[in-house]
């Protein structure tokens, strides 16, 4: 047999109909006879009939370069939250925050103790030893809840009020 040596580019024009009817009649000859060239040319086959299938090379747009010139130059923005969204959250966390720390001032949760009891669950636990009781003190998770909301809100204040003044701020000085 010979070693005909097939360039993926003569089977690429084979498939686009691109080459003499001479050149044609001899690839096809080849590709009957060797069974590596039939492969390439069903690889080849099926990359030609997904790219026809394409709609076609989008085109950036015409001011595509000035736009990621000017972009290179700009400062990045590291504000997560828009002001107005971030005020908004802002004021929900104090308001919850408020009214939890007014009803902990007033006694409300100073009675609420509870224990969870793990023996009424439906799962066998003979095979696992653990505490069947659990105590729950529901003061002490208001208050946690209270640190969290307040930790959060010092973060919120930071990201969407106090960021964006001083970064204005310094680019004013900057200039």
């Amino acid at each position: 047999m010979e070693n005909i040596n097939i360039t993926d580019d003569q089977l690429l024009n084979y498939l686009d109909g691109i080459g003499t009817e001479a050149e044609r009649k001899v690839l096809r000859e080849t590709v009957n006879k060797n069974p590596q060239v039939l492969k390439r040319l069903k690889e080849l086959e099926t990359v030609h009939f997904f790219l026809q299938n394409q709609k076609g090379v989008e085109q950036p747009s015409k001011n595509f370069t000035d736009k990621v010139m000017d972009g290179l130059h700009a400062k990045p923005s590291f504000t997560f939250f828009s002001p107005k969204n971030g005020l908004i959250l802002l004021t929900g966390l104090i308001v919850a925050s408020g009214l939890a720390l007014t009803l902990l001032s007033a006694g409300a949760f100073d009675q609420l103790h509870t224990i969870f009891n793990l023996n009424s669950l439906p799962v066998k636990t003979d095979a696992i030893k653990f505490q069947t009781t659990i105590p729950f003190d529901v003061k002490m998770f208001v208050k946690i809840f209270v640190m969290v909301n307040l930790a959060i809100a010092l973060v919120l204040l930071d990201r969407t009020i106090l960021r964006p003044i001083f970064q204005r701020r310094s680019e004013r000085l900057d200039v």
